[in-house]
């Protein structure tokens, strides 16, 4: 009762304002506004009661997983037959069993392996000296190899006369032809003195401002590299400097003696 006279009241007090002119206060643009208010609250509704309506069906769905997930973990039993469950002894002899080698397949496996090994020995030959005393050993590729010889001079540094000289050992490599020469590896051969004049600088050989390279020695006699004696820069060169670079040559005693020279 009391809200119905509250009602009443106020269309009262509504009626008792004095009634607008609607024909100057209505006009064209005041209706526009009006209609433009009308449209722009119904809008906003709507989109907020939409809003409202895809944030009830995402909770929804969320609260649907979450269900799902607490069912699945109270529903599904523990395997107690896994691996955790073993008896300790029961996993001491699994670990034992696990590191168990069969010694018999190492030791096959070994064997295969040193037969499919390739021998260092079988991949080079070797050219003996025992004339002056030395071994040179070779790449299988030099199968075939010729030893030409030829001499070296010493000069007197003071009166340019040749003083001294001695035997040049070339190994030539088989594919070598007059008309594709290729690099040869030269060992020159000094007794002891001589070796020791030409470090007193007694004699020098050749132009070249440094002397020959010691390949290495027995008691009677020195075996060096020219110097420069790939100056040529013929085919195989690098093949050469590769062999010297593993020391090929090995000395023995010496048969020959030209301590006399």
């Amino acid at each position: 009762m009391k809200d119905n006279e509250k009602f009443y009241d106020l269309e009262r007090k509504i009626r008792s304002l004095p009634e607008p002119d609607y024909d100057k206060s209505f006009t064209k643009d005041t209706q526009d506004i009006i209609h433009g208010n009308l449209l722009q609250f119904a809008s906003s509704y709507f989109k907020k009661k939409k809003r409202i309506a895809i944030m009830s069906k995402i909770s929804l769905g969320l609260v649907s997983v979450a269900a799902f997930v607490l069912f699945a973990l109270l529903t599904i039993p523990i395997n107690g037959d896994g691996p955790s469950s073993l008896d300790p002894n029961e996993q001491g002899q699994q670990s034992k069993n696990h590191n168990t080698i069969d010694e018999n397949k190492v030791d096959n496996d070994k064997d295969a392996i040193n037969e499919n090994k390739p021998d260092k020995l079988t991949e080079t030959i070797l050219y003996e000296n025992t004339e002056y005393g030395f071994t040179f050993a070779l790449p299988k590729s030099w199968e075939g190899y010729q030893i030409v010889s030829d001499t070296w001079e010493g000069i007197d540094q003071q009166q340019s006369e040749i003083i001294e000289n001695g035997q040049i050992l070339l190994i030539r490599h088989p594919e070598w032809t007059k008309e594709k020469p290729r690099q040869d590896i030269p060992i020159m051969i000094f007794t002891l003195n001589q070796w020791s004049s030409l470090e007193k600088g007694e004699f020098h050989i050749g132009a070249a401002p440094i002397g020959p390279a010691m390949l290495g020695q027995n008691n009677k006699y020195v075996f060096a590299l020219p110097a420069r004696y790939n100056f040529a820069l013929l085919e195989g060169y690098i093949e050469v400097e590769s062999i010297l670079e593993n020391n090929p040559l090995q000395s023995k005693n010496g048969e020959k003696d030209t301590s006399n020279n």
